[in-house]
């Protein structure tokens, strides 16, 4: 057997080749070799399909119409219907007996919500109590479809308290708008 000590540096020179050769080669194999594979069936693939459908412009707008057009749907409802069952829907998500629940025709103050026209109707729904119990309120009422979608939320702060040991009373406006079927 060779010892590395009697080689001359010429051996030791090819030596040194031959194995950044091979380290290169194991490389290739390790690291690189699944990568170029799947760059080049990436090129193929896009080379069939012509140019990315998702850039396209059109194509961005028929799907973003197509997503609108479902969530449409989502809150189209008969608006007799709307109109007779609003305030039990909503006072069945309102199950909290420190929540308030007031219904009234006109709109909200403050709050700017379009008139009702032929597809969009509006309804202003007041609640009053303190903040946990609104919150949830809020998230129990944004869960049921039939009351259309939440438009507009406006909450004022009661600074007026019989005792300091009181909570703060805190009355929201929620306006809900639904799209009329046609």
């Amino acid at each position: 057997m060779i010892k590395w000590k009697e080689i001359d540096y010429k051996k030791r020179n090819k030596l040194l080749y031959a194995g950044a050769g091979l380290m290169l080669l194991l490389g290739w194999i390790l690291a690189f070799q699944k990568t170029y594979n799947a760059y080049q069936i990436n090129k193929q693939l896009s080379a069939q399909v012509g140019n990315d459908v998702s850039h396209n412009a059109q194509y961005q707008l028929v799907s973003k119409a197509k997503i609108m057009d479902s969530l449409a749907k989502v809150y189209q409802t008969d608006s007799t219907s709307w109109n007779d069952n609003f305030l039990s829907n909503a006072s069945r998500a309102v199950n909290s007996p420190a929540i308030q629940v007031y219904f009234n025709n006109r709109p909200a103050k403050g709050v700017q919500l379009q008139s009702d026209t032929t597809a969009v109707r509006n309804k202003t729904l007041t609640i009053k109590g303190d903040y946990r119990a609104i919150v949830q309120s809020i998230s129990e009422l944004e869960k049921i479809t039939t009351l259309g979608y939440l438009s507009a939320v406006n909450l004022k702060i009661d600074t007026k308290k019989v005792s300091p040991d009181q909570k703060k009373v805190i009355e929201g406006e929620l306006g809900f708008k639904v799209l009329q079927l046609q």
